[in-house]
């Protein structure tokens, strides 16, 4: 599956300290951010395009309002991060820890995972299209009556995952590592390999009350 790939400017203003520009409400456009900390703080709003933030610690930040288009987030810190109700347009993510990331009520479009730890992540109420998890580590992800529409996870580790009260279309799970599936009547519309089925065999059977005689 294609999707869009960010477009960020060859030419690009170097900050490694955006703590001032974070205060007031332009957009953060055009910037090449390394090492920043933002950790811990709790603002209004923030938003960045066409831009690459490397290295930079959102770990414990509480944004109200976040939203990034054509933006590549490259060895960031999003562990605990609190960015509900947020707006990622055309965004790669790459070898981010995500631990504990809250993304409910959030809007994801065009948007690449890769080489991530992703663990008790909330995507509950979101809404997803043309999403690819590459190569990610996922450990308990939360898809509660989210909205799934061409997501893959090529790659990845998957255990603990919950789509319970979801609705997927085009949710490519085949090539991905499948460990464990929470709710597995919430798999309905989704593809998975057939080495997967006769895996997740017992959570059907378990949850639809089936007895196997032996």
């Amino acid at each position: 599956m294609k999707i869009l790939r960010p477009d960020v400017p060859i030419e690009l203003q170097d900050t490694t300290d955006i703590s001032l520009l974070v205060r007031g409400d332009d957009k953060l456009r055009g910037l090449r951010v390394r090492g920043a900390d933002v950790s811990a703080m709790r603002l209004k709003s923030l938003a960045f395009e066409e831009s690459l933030v490397e290295k930079t610690n959102f770990s414990q930040s509480h944004i109200e309002q976040f939203e990034t288009k054509d933006c590549v987030f490259k060895d960031c810190d999003l562990t605990a991060a609190s960015l509900a109700n947020s707006s990622w347009h055309v965004v790669e993510i790459q070898g981010a820890r995500c631990s504990g990331i809250q993304l409910q009520n959030s809007t994801l479009k065009n948007v690449l995972f890769k080489d991530c730890k992703i663990e008790f992540a909330n995507f509950r109420f979101s809404k997803l299209e043309s999403i690819v998890f590459e190569d990610c580590m996922i450990n308990d992800i939360d898809f509660y009556h989210a909205s799934l529409k061409n997501v893959i996870f090529p790659g990845s580790s998957v255990e603990n995952i919950t789509f319970a009260g979801a609705r997927l279309k085009g949710v490519d799970l085949s090539d991905a590592d499948l460990i464990s599936v929470k709710n597995v009547s919430g798999l309905k519309g989704a593809t998975i390999s057939y080495e997967q089925l006769t895996f997740l065999a017992p959570y059907f059977t378990q949850e639809l009350g089936i007895l196997i005689k032996q």
